[in-house]
């Protein structure tokens, strides 16, 4: 049994999306940003990060940070086919593009949503926000680029987690709002996403349009 913490536009999505995929018994327990309910002392026991997502496992092991939950369930569940077989020679790829999206993508995301984190200028979030949606444009171009000599998946054909973190990190897109017109392969990447079954069912809770 599993237990997700979790909240709408976080990087809870692609544990998310993975659990549904499985098909594996699991719970979701929503932590309210807002009122800071990912500070509590009950959550800080799971996570004393303060962030989201965090799963449980049978009440006892704790996982957080979501690329490590993503990697776990994968290899927990073989069955899945959410990521190539030890051996396999795609699996140094499948490795390879989680960790780029989780290591070089996703921390430009949070520069330009927490500006103030990375400046002790307080005049200096304008320039963090803008150099961040640089970084933004540049690495998802070399993304797009990837994709489109294979895709519509990052291992052709074969969904894997890395497409459900794409997937998520590509829904995230007040810095690059013409993120879909500007790279057609991420689009045809996140539609392919999109339209599993797995995913249509979490979609409206997470507030993406079906």
């Amino acid at each position: 049994m599993y237990t997700l913490y979790w909240g709408p536009n976080s990087a809870a999505l692609a544990p998310q999306i993975l659990l549904e995929e499985i098909g594996a018994k699991h719970e979701l327990k929503r932590i309210d940003i807002a009122s800071n309910q990912h500070k509590s002392p009950e959550y800080l026991k799971f996570n004393p990060n303060a962030k989201i997502p965090t799963l449980v496992i049978d009440g006892k092991q704790v996982i957080f940070e979501s690329a490590a939950i993503c990697l776990y369930l994968a290899d927990r569940h073989p069955e899945a086919k959410l990521a190539p077989a030890i051996g396999d020679p795609a699996r140094g790829l499948y490795y390879q593009w989680l960790v780029h999206l989780t290591n070089t993508l996703q921390p430009n995301y949070l520069s330009y949503y927490y500006p103030d984190r990375f400046t002790d200028d307080a005049k200096g979030t304008d320039a963090v926000q803008s150099r961040a949606k640089t970084e933004l444009g540049e690495i998802w171009g070399r993304i797009d680029k990837a994709l489109g000599e294979k895709g519509p998946y990052f291992l052709g054909d074969r969904f894997s987690g890395c497409d459900a973190f794409l997937f998520m990190l590509a829904n995230w897109q007040e810095p690059i709002p013409d993120l879909y017109s500007r790279f057609k392969h991420v689009k045809r990447c996140a539609d392919a996403v999109g339209a599993r079954p797995a995913v249509q069912r979490i979609l409206p809770a997470n507030g993406i349009a079906a």
